[in-house]
């Protein structure tokens, strides 16, 4: 449509934040000036992620960083009545493209220039990262599908927060999405055609991986520092023993995996998590001596850093949930604690 003009309204984007009821996102396409018209589009969630990254701290922030971050996505009943029938052959494929929503962005702005984790602290135009914090705060990632299970897939190697709201799933197909070059492209068909009509001694077809590869290319920041930038991960003994507690059989519930699938498994996801340095350049600058604490599978783990050596040791292992409890307990006791101190100060009074 000629002269299409694209205006995000971040009101309506954020309604999952303002009215949690309304699952919707409505987008406003407006044409040009003169024509004085308006066309709106409403994207419905087709379902949401499930995944045990509660929060964006250490939440992976592409998808390559483990693949034993597992999830799932449920497709609604909203969308279709039969929502099984929409996944049909999917399991076919070995990967799939999710597109989604980052609805915990918060800022009612972009920037045009943005600082990279990577890139400690430079910073490069918008457009050339992939960074949440967009006009239009859609996402893309790339997922190893596991199975698929009536109206849900399984996935793994995902970087998506619980509750992401997915916009639609597409296969992965090799033959489309692997960039060509044209020239490269009319170079290597042209050298199949002469391979079919050409037999070895051996009668079998000539070997095609002599065709050029196809020329991709980043810039050398985007691999700025490369294994440099990865970091020791360590265990304490506690944390190893802890460790070992957890498992998706548990006769405890506060010690039942739900995504992984033994402690090794648990011990190699908190390794990988850790390994890309998940801080944030702010953290990293202002709060090199505090503890860091993240939440993998149903294990609140408990870190720190050492900026000098580039290791990060883990410390302590336990139960979200008994870490959740140990939260509310501290809360009631500082406010149990400011009570006594008014009820004091009225008695002086």
């Amino acid at each position: 449509m000629k002269n299409l003009k694209f205006h995000c309204f971040y009101n309506s984007i954020n309604l999952l934040h303002i009215f949690p009821q309304k699952k919707y996102y409505r987008f406003q396409f407006r044409m040009a000036d003169e024509e004085k018209k308006f066309e709106s589009v409403v994207f419905k969630p087709i379902g949401y992620a499930s995944t045990w990254f509660k929060f964006k701290n250490a939440t992976p922030r592409q998808p390559s960083v483990s693949a034993l971050t597992r999830g799932s996505i449920k497709i609604s009943t909203e969308v279709f009545s039969q929502p099984q029938h929409s996944l049909k052959n999917l399991a076919e494929f070995s990967h799939v493209w999710i597109i989604f929503l980052f609805h915990k962005n918060g800022r009612p702005f972009t920037k045009t220039m943005v600082a990279p984790p990577r890139l400690g602290g430079a910073r490069v135009g918008l457009f050339s990262t992939r960074s949440p914090h967009r006009p239009n705060p859609i996402g893309l990632t790339l997922a190893k599908l596991e199975k698929v299970e009536g109206d849900t897939i399984h996935l793994c190697g995902l970087d998506l927060l619980d509750g992401t709201p997915i916009i639609d799933i597409k296969p992965y197909i090799t033959s489309y999405d692997y960039p060509q070059d044209m020239k490269e492209t009319d170079s290597a068909e042209s050298h199949l055609d002469s391979a079919e009509s050409h037999l070895d001694s051996t009668g079998s077809h000539l070997d095609s991986s002599s065709v050029p590869p196809t020329m991709i290319s980043n810039p050398e920041w985007i691999t700025l520092g490369g294994s440099e930038k990865t970091l020791n991960v360590a265990f304490t003994q506690d944390a190893l023993s802890q460790i070992r507690q957890f498992s998706p059989e548990a006769e405890d519930p506060a010690y039942r995996l739900s995504f992984l699938k033994s402690p090794e498994e648990a011990q190699k996801a908190i390794e990988d998590i850790l390994r890309e340095d998940p801080r944030s350049i702010y953290r990293k600058m202002k709060g090199q001596d505090l503890l860091y604490f993240c939440v993998v599978d149903c294990m609140h783990v408990t870190t720190w850093f050492d900026e000098v050596i580039k290791k990060c040791e883990v410390l302590r292992v336990m139960p979200y949930s008994a870490r959740q409890a140990m939260i509310e307990a501290n809360k009631k006791q500082q406010w149990d604690n400011n009570l006594a101190k008014i009820e004091d100060k009225m008695k002086v009074m």
